[in-house]
């Protein structure tokens, strides 16, 4: 078996997906049973499809709306991640949503402080989310705004959930 022998001692400042402060944080666990790993930082919905007392999540789609969103997929430091694979949520496993709280994820979008939160549902960045109203392809995140400005695409900032357990 080989040894490491290099360890990098600098770390980016957030991840998608991590609590970003010590505010009140509220978590629920979701099974997750969609075939496909779900990246941390994602906001997810209701899975009607699994069968059972299992409270299950999965993407969203076209047809969703706000009433099924479940919260963001948090950062799990205690799950192993393949090198180059997706670090998210393993499918046929449960995984940790943050419903209230400040996370950080990856805006679509620049966004600045105040702005409301859409979540994507249709077309590309399904799951992510941003500051802009998009017709039938965002849904408005009742009780969230954006908490951090960013000045670039796909650049961390901080959205704030409210949404209870």
């Amino acid at each position: 078996m080989t040894v490491q022998t290099a360890y990098s001692t600098e770390h980016g400042v957030a991840y998608a997906g991590m609590p970003a402060d010590l505010q009140l944080l509220n978590t629920v666990s979701r099974l997750n049973s969609t075939g496909d790993v779900i990246p941390y930082g994602y906001g997810v919905v209701t899975d009607d499809t699994v069968t059972g007392d299992q409270d299950a999540m999965r993407l969203p789609t076209e047809n969703d709306v706000y009433s099924q969103f479940n919260g963001i997929v948090m950062y799990e430091i205690n799950r192993a991640q393949a090198d180059g694979a997706v670090a998210g949520a393993v499918d046929n496993n449960f995984g940790t949503v943050i419903t209230e709280g400040v996370v950080w994820t990856l805006a679509v979008v620049a966004v600045t402080k105040d702005d409301p939160v859409y979540l994507r549902i249709f077309t590309s960045d399904i799951g992510r989310f941003t500051n802009v109203a998009d017709g039938g392809n965002t849904i408005l995140i009742t009780g969230a705004k954006w908490v951090s400005t960013t000045g670039a695409v796909n650049t961390l900032a901080k959205i704030s959930l409210g949404l209870g357990g």
